[in-house]
C-alpha cells in the first residue's frame, strides 16, 4: 500500500524592519554607519516590525507599525502570491507592543489622507487602546473606522486563526503607555521583544523557555551614544552575557544606526555570532 505524508504546512514570520524607530540611516546623520547605508542599500534597515503570514496565505498580521509600513506593504505584496490577499492592504489586523514613534506612527498611513482602510483590527493592551482612542490624530482613525482598537489583558492568551498569542510587560520608559513583548505560539513559539529598558528573571525566563526570540539589540555597548542614559536599552554585550546559557534560537534586532553589528566583517558582529546568536535583517523569513 502506498503511503501519503502530510506536509506541515508552517507560518511565515517575515522581518519586515530590523532598524531602531528611525531606522537606516537617520534622518540627517552623517555618520560612518548612514554614509555606509547611503552608499550602499543592503545596510539599509526600516523601523521595527515583523508579519505572521500563513503559506496558505490566508491571513497576515503584523507587529508595530513603523514609519516605514508603506515599504514594508510592498515587501509584504512580494511575499504573496495568492488572489485571496490581494486587496488594497494585504494585512488581517495589527498588533501594537506600545506607543513609541516607530511602533504606531505608521498607523496614519491607514487614515483618509492614504489608504482610508475600514475597519482594520489594531490589538493592544487597555492603556494603549485608551491612548488611541483619547489622543489625535489615532481617535481620527477610529471615528472613521479606519480601525477598530481591541484591547487584550497583558498575559491572556489570544487564539487567532492557527496560532495563538500573548503579551507580558515589559520595563520601558512609558510616557504615555505601557510596553509590552508578544509570544507566538504554533508548532514553534517565538518572542518578539524589540523594546527593553532592562533585563528581569522573568523576561529571561520568558525568553529561555522560547524555540526563537527576536530581541533588543539596540546598542552594541554602554559607551556607542553619548546620549545613552535616555535611551537606557541593554547593549548586546551584557545580553550575550545573560543569556548565555539558553538553547533558545536568539536574534537580535532593532538595531540603532550607530551599532557595527549592522556590518557582518564588524568585530563586534563576529564577536556576536561566535557566541551562537544571530543578527536578524530586513527580509528574514523563519518558519515556526
Amino acid at each position: 500500500m502506498r503511503k501519503f505524508w502530510i506536509c506541515e504546512i508552517k507560518m511565515k514570520v517575515l522581518i519586515l524592519g530590523t532598524g531602531q524607530d528611525a531606522g537606516v540611516p537617520q534622518i540627517g546623520c552623517l555618520c560612518s554607519n548612514c554614509q555606509q547605508s547611503r552608499i550602499n542599500p543592503s545596510y539599509i534597515r526600516l523601523g521595527p516590525s515583523i508579519a505572521l503570514l500563513d503559506k496558505t496565505e490566508s491571513y497576515c498580521y503584523i507587529i508595530d507599525a513603523s514609519p516605514d509600513i508603506k515599504q514594508q506593504i510592498e515587501i509584504i505584496r512580494k511575499e504573496i502570491t495568492s488572489t485571496k490577499r490581494n486587496g488594497a492592504l494585504p494585512i488581517s489586523g495589527i498588533f501594537l507592543t506600545h506607543a513609541h514613534y516607530g511602533h504606531c506612527s505608521g498607523l496614519w498611513e491607514l487614515g483618509k489622507e492614504c489608504i482610508s482602510e475600514r475597519d482594520l483590527p489594531v490589538y493592544c493592551t487597555v492603556k494603549m487602546k485608551s491612548f488611541l482612542e483619547n489622543n489625535h490624530p489615532f481617535n481620527h482613525l477610529i471615528l472613521d473606522n479606519n480601525i477598530i482598537p481591541k484591547s487584550q489583558k497583558i498575559g491572556e492568551e489570544k487564539s487567532i486563526r492557527d496560532f495563538k498569542i500573548s503579551s507580558f510587560e515589559v520595563p520601558h520608559r512609558n510616557e504615555y503607555t505601557d510596553t509590552v513583548g508578544y509570544i507566538i505560539n504554533r508548532k514553534k513559539s517565538l518572542v518578539y521583544l524589540p523594546d527593553l529598558d532592562f533585563w528581569t528573571d522573568e523576561i529571561i525566563e520568558i525568553i529561555s523557555e522560547a524555540d526563537i526570540a527576536l530581541i533588543d539589540g539596540c546598542f552594541y555597548s554602554k559607551n556607542e551614544l553619548p546620549r545613552r542614559s535616555l535611551v537606557p536599552h541593554p547593549p548586546i554585550i551584557e545580553s550575550l552575557e545573560l543569556l548565555r546559557d539558553t538553547d533558545t534560537e536568539i536574534y537580535f534586532t532593532h538595531l540603532n544606526h550607530t551599532n557595527k553589528v549592522l556590518f557582518e566583517k564588524s568585530k563586534e558582529r563576529k564577536e556576536t555570532e561566535k557566541k551562537g546568536f544571530k543578527i536578524a535583517y530586513d527580509g528574514l523569513i523563519i518558519e515556526i
